[in-house]
């Protein structure tokens, strides 16, 4: 199947370059674009086995920020990806604590944006090291890169048996795909789990669900 991935920038310019980056990532790739927040939501919504969004800060009509809040209200398990101008340290910090899973900066070689891509398509938190230096931050499926998620604990047994099998994975590293495989479903059904197990985490990505793992005694490193 084709990786799918949402480019959501108002510059042609940067949708046509992302598109020419992805060829070269060896996928069967389908780009789509969007200029603006709403225009990117209903795509969103018109194509539900998205991969990836990746999206600028500076949009007309509507914050980066708040776009990234609005697309893991409603598709917890999509992973996103900042590719922004503004590159200063606190808007790195805001955008992986909103829960973006990614933070490119638009000065960065194409190189910088594959080797970002294929991290958070493999589940894990990445941003380029001298940005990740500078912001405090760190990479890994189970970094220290998104805010913790507020107490009260969540209440674990509305999770089904297949959930906490896939929510222990998930909490190995393993993408969708290896999940799938090794418990034999389609990343369709774990992408359904996935965003289940989001809801009652009260998370919205995967670093944080390792974090709430580690705080209900799931996982213990």
């Amino acid at each position: 199947m084709p990786l799918k991935v949402l480019v959501i920038d108002d510059h042609p310019l940067v949708q046509e370059g992302v598109a020419a980056a992805l060829e070269s990532l060896g996928h069967d790739t389908r780009v789509m674009s969007a200029r603006d927040a709403e225009q990117g939501m209903a795509i969103a919504a018109a194509n539900p086995a998205l991969d990836l969004v990746l999206l600028d800060l500076g949009l007309p009509g509507m914050s980066g920020f708040s776009l990234i809040n609005r697309l893991h209200e409603r598709f917890p398990s999509l992973p996103v990806i900042v590719l922004s101008a503004l590159e200063d340290p606190e808007n790195v910090r805001q955008a992986i604590n909103s829960g973006a899973l990614g933070f490119v900066p638009k000065s960065a070689p194409t190189r910088v944006l594959l080797e970002v891509l294929q991290q958070v398509l493999e589940g894990n938190v990445s941003i380029p090291a001298g940005l990740r230096d500078a912001s405090g931050l760190s990479n890994g499926s189970a970094g220290t890169a998104a805010a913790e998620p507020p107490q009260p604990l969540p209440d674990v047994e509305l999770l089904t048996l297949r959930q906490l099998e896939v929510l222990s994975r998930v909490c190995q590293g393993k993408t969708n795909k290896q999940v799938a495989t090794e418990l034999g479903l389609s990343e369709k059904t774990v992408k359904a789990h996935v965003t289940a197990i989001f809801k009652v985490l009260g998370v919205v990505n995967r670093t944080q669900a390792v974090l709430v793992a580690r705080r209900i005694g799931m996982m213990t490193n």
